[in-house]
């Protein structure tokens, strides 16, 4: 009961903050009303005037045509941070690296819970976080964009992880856009707050543009690997943004994600929201990166299925029968993977 009653009073308290104001008469008290003054003869009382009816003031827009602008740029410069450190620090795992941000976790936890800043080989006791399968979506994945599927990886413990999701680890579930939206409350409020939003103002803009994030990255990723379109039970729908697919800016982001994978999950971090790997020197022009694109096993590499591409994107070649090597079929992910610390 209790939480039914939270929820009715917060449904409440939004309904009351986005209902415009409306203009009430004021009620004068018998005490303070004027005495009723002796009715006057019809003759004596002046001609009628025809007046203006009184003007009501209109209800003011939720936002305002000032915060609504504004909104958008920032909000987008904050996806854009966030989308760039999730996939890097978190899925990439480079959180995991022996780096100052590390070395701080080590000795809060040192002090906190009395954890060996050493391993017993004098090695530093790093503080380590799993990427969420994102790291054997990369040694699944061809330079063409496509998934493995032959015996040799179908029988590895990476694989193996990957089968318990239908989406093999590609789209954002119901459950990770929550996280991501939880995720950009550290940033979101107090920068809105800083630009004279509220709290339901905030909400008003951060909440559509983590579902548009959400759609944008459903659309792309998954069928860019071969896989089937997300549906409305697993996350946001594929479908409802599938007419940018024969756009310039699906074409940027696609070409942007696919030298991402090229170049061995080290650079090229941002999917939907290009601008932080360009602010940090991370950003790799597909120019440079097709350079090192690997042949791509031909009939021998079985595969979940056929990538959906714009046109004039780049390919990769193409193994002749029977030429294909163990190399080949060794994803660049794991060639190109950092030395461990």
């Amino acid at each position: 009961m209790r939480s039914r009653s939270g929820v009715l009073l917060t449904f409440a308290a939004a309904a009351a903050a986005f209902a415009p104001a409306q203009l009430q008469q004021p009620r004068l008290s018998s005490a303070t009303a004027p005495a009723l003054l002796p009715a006057r003869p019809l003759a004596a009382t002046r001609p009628l005037v025809a007046t203006r009816p009184a003007r009501h003031a209109q209800p003011a827009m939720f936002l305002g045509v000032r915060k609504a602008l504004i909104s958008v740029p920032v909000l987008y410069v904050l996806m854009s941070l966030n989308e760039y450190a999730t996939h890097r620090w978190y899925q990439h795992e480079e959180f995991n690296r022996n780096h100052a941000f590390n070395r701080f976790f080590q000795r809060l936890l040192s002090v906190l819970k009395n954890r060996p800043m050493r391993l017993p080989d004098g090695r530093a006791n790093l503080v380590k976080l799993k990427g969420g399968g994102h790291v054997e979506h990369h040694a699944e994945t061809y330079d063409d964009m496509s998934l493995k599927k032959d015996k040799r990886w179908r029988q590895t413990k990476a694989a193996a992880s990957l089968d318990s999701d239908i989406a093999r680890g590609t789209a954002f579930s119901w459950a990770v856009t929550g996280m991501m939206t939880v995720q950009m409350l550290p940033s979101a409020l107090p920068v809105f707050a800083l630009l004279g939003f509220g709290l339901l103002e905030t909400l008003a803009v951060l909440l559509p543009g983590m579902l548009v994030h959400a759609l944008v990255w459903n659309m792309l990723h998954p069928p860019m690997h071969g896989l089937p379109p997300v549906k409305l039970k697993y996350g946001a729908p594929s479908w409802p943004l599938e007419g940018l697919r024969d756009t310039a800016y699906f074409k940027y982001i696609y070409e942007n994600h696919q030298g991402h994978h090229v170049l061995g999950g080290q650079a090229n971090y941002n999917v939907c929201c290009p601008l932080t790997d360009h602010l940090l020197g991370t950003y790799v022009p597909t120019a440079t990166w097709v350079k090192r694109m690997r042949k791509v096993p031909g009939p021998e590499g079985e595969r979940w299925g056929i990538p959906v591409e714009p046109k004039g994107v780049p390919q990769a070649p193409i193994i002749a029968a029977g030429k294909a090597t163990e190399r080949d079929f060794t994803p660049t992910a794991l060639l190109n993977a950092p030395e461990p610390a």
